[in-house]
């Protein structure tokens, strides 16, 4: 198990007007490009970015949560990232007076809490590599029941997120996902599946 936290986010403009495009129907302005710049600048005060990740072995992961993990796979990861609930806070008292404010603090936060959980997929990536695996897709658990065990496997309340048993769902300002690894298949290589596995967890 790792906790990572007060790492560096880079924010996109590009990204964040992508997002108000798509997800809010604003039109992408200069003058809005011009206050994009300025609020990615002032809401960095809002930001906590922490993250949680482990690795487990395939048997322990058919044991936590029944993920539908590809053929070949050998290890599932599991990352959970949040920036806080500072932002979404301010969103929040700031909506109902100024909705394409609201708008751009939501598109925000959804740009930060992808790049906190980027950050922490990247130092995965590289222990994969190290193990002469790739891993699939990541794949994100907004809720359900399947978030419940993964939950607790990460410890999640150690980053200041807390799930209702009942409903379950991740909070807007975080995001839990899983990965997979998988061998990379050689050209000629004889080297067999389980001397390709993760000798243990990711600590």
């Amino acid at each position: 198990m790792t906790k990572i936290k007060n790492f560096r986010l880079t924010l996109r403009p590009r990204e964040v007007a992508r997002l108000l495009k798509n997800q809010h129907g604003v039109q992408i302005t200069p003058e809005l490009e011009a206050s994009i710049e300025h609020t990615l600048s002032d809401v960095k005060r809002f930001l906590q970015p922490v993250a949680l990740y482990t690795t487990v072995t395939q048997s322990v992961a058919e044991k936590t949560a029944p993920l539908p993990l590809p053929v070949g796979g050998v290890a599932l990861s599991v990352v959970a990232a949040t920036i806080g609930p500072q932002l979404e806070e301010e969103r929040h008292s700031v909506v109902e007076k100024d909705a394409l404010q609201g708008a751009l603090l939501s598109a925000i936060q959804q740009e930060a809490v992808t790049q906190a959980t980027q950050f922490a997929l990247r130092l995965i990536q590289e222990q994969a590599k190290g193990e002469e695996c790739e891993m699939s897709a990541p794949a994100p658990l907004a809720e359900g029941s399947l978030l419940v065990p993964l939950a607790a496997l990460l410890g999640l309340q150690r980053i200041g997120v807390v799930l209702d048993p009942a409903a379950p769902h991740m909070p807007p300002y975080a995001r839990l996902i899983w990965t997979a690894w998988t061998p990379v298949r050689k050209s000629g290589s004889k080297r067999s599946d389980s001397s390709s596995r993760p000798e243990k967890a990711a600590v």
